[in-house]
């Protein structure tokens, strides 16, 4: 491997890290290597293994096509010693944990390493599971295929992988659907997953888990915050002050709900927008209003309002995770994309594939939270309920 080969395999793991800076960083790495393999040393890196030069006496070589001989001077050369705590950490079984919402379906796949939880994989599919729920109250058949189809996909990679501790839950959708029975027994049959419904209540604990443990990351530590998971058919909202017990409200307000109940054509018209925007306000009154240190968003919804934001040509949780959004970004956002077509919302730089249809009840219900609570941004939290499956699976 060169070290423009390790530099490109950096700049994949972590795409928000310059292009000069992985090529200096490698450039240093073999440049010690380099010196250390010719004084004779040995270069160790703390928890992964050690470099450890060899000399290669020199050999006969027979090529096996013709039977001439050649000599193959003596060389240095290098091997490397995988360490115990990188045996280990290989060694230890993936957990897998999947979190199927009404648009949405997610995979994580992580280890629980001496104490420590590491979240290594994440895969999604938009599966619009919630397409023409509001109407007929069923799953229907084309969403029922998409949905069977992202499954089959995450279930080839819990294969290859070996996966066999797995946490599967399922959200509004499944609460809502006369036919969830059926599609829950169909993917236990077809691909061994076993999928937990959560109530409102659980969810929002679910979410409020993985909320908890991404600010701490962050090192955000407020006494007080409302949480706020804007979903396909519901929207959690969760009051968290320290020393009390969390205080949680469901509301339907889910996006491809309020597409479908609303019948949304893009581009909006100014009378359509006004609706929504009034509908939706109406429905937070349900709410009891307290100004909170900061509004904490999660989910879907918020990830795609931040990638928007932050024109991302790929979704990168790195630098979606505690990006702040103010109030006056959105309304700008909002007053742009509502007026476009579908096509042309498609182009825009940061909107993912599958969402183009949702981006206006998002922005709208966004729009309203912050007018509510007189909040002037909101704290994006790329951590959530997906990654409290594993954090419930390991125990914490």
């Amino acid at each position: 491997m060169t070290g423009k080969d390790l530099a490109k395999k950096l700049l994949s793991i972590f795409p928000d890290l310059e292009k000069d800076v992985a090529l200096s960083l490698t450039n240093a790495f073999f440049e010690t290597l380099k010196f250390a393999m010719k004084d004779g040393h040995s270069v160790e890196l703390r928890g992964f293994g050690t470099f450890q030069p060899r000399v290669c006496k020199g050999v006969i070589f027979v090529n096996p096509k013709n039977n001439q001989r050649y000599y193959v001077q003596e060389k240095k050369r290098v091997v490397f010693r995988t360490g115990t705590e990188f045996l280990e950490r290989l060694n230890t079984p993936f957990d897998a944990g999947l979190d199927l919402g009404t648009q949405t379906f997610r995979l994580i796949l992580g280890k629980h390493f001496e104490d420590t939880p590491y979240f290594l994989l994440r895969e999604r599919a938009n599966v619009r599971l919630g397409e023409g729920l509001c109407e007929s109250g069923l799953i229907c058949e084309a969403a029922k295929e998409r949905g069977f189809s992202a499954l089959k996909n995450f279930k080839e990679i819990l294969d290859r992988y070996e996966v066999k501790n797995i946490k599967a839950i399922g959200t509004a959708v499944f609460r809502k659907a006369k036919n969830a029975m059926e599609f829950i027994a169909e993917v236990e049959k077809s691909f061994g997953i076993k999928i937990e419904i959560l109530s409102p209540e659980e969810e929002a604990k679910y979410t409020l888990k993985g909320i908890k443990f991404g600010l701490e990351m962050l090192d955000y530590k407020p006494r007080s915050f409302v949480l706020v998971d804007v979903g396909g058919g519901s929207t959690e909202v969760i009051y968290y002050k320290e020393d009390f017990e969390p205080v949680i409200y469901s509301l339907d307000l889910g996006v491809v709900a309020l597409r479908d109940f609303f019948g949304l054509r893009y581009p909006l018209t100014t009378k359509a927008l006004q609706s929504l925007r009034d509908y939706i306000r109406d429905k937070l009154k349900e709410l009891p209003y307290t100004k909170p240190e900061m509004l904490v968003i999660t989910g879907g919804s918020a990830s795609l309002l931040g990638s928007l934001d932050l024109k991302l040509k790929i979704y990168d949780q790195r630098a979606l995770h505690g990006h702040r959004i103010t109030l006056e970004r959105i309304a700008k956002m909002a007053q742009r994309l509502t007026s476009m077509t579908l096509s042309q919302l498609s182009r825009v730089r940061g909107m993912e594939r599958g969402r183009e249809d949702l981006v206006a009840p998002a922005l709208c219900v966004y729009l309203e939270l912050l007018s509510y609570f007189q909040l002037d941004s909101a704290v994006i939290s790329e951590f959530g309920i997906l990654e409290a499956t594993l954090l419930s699976l390991w125990g914490l």
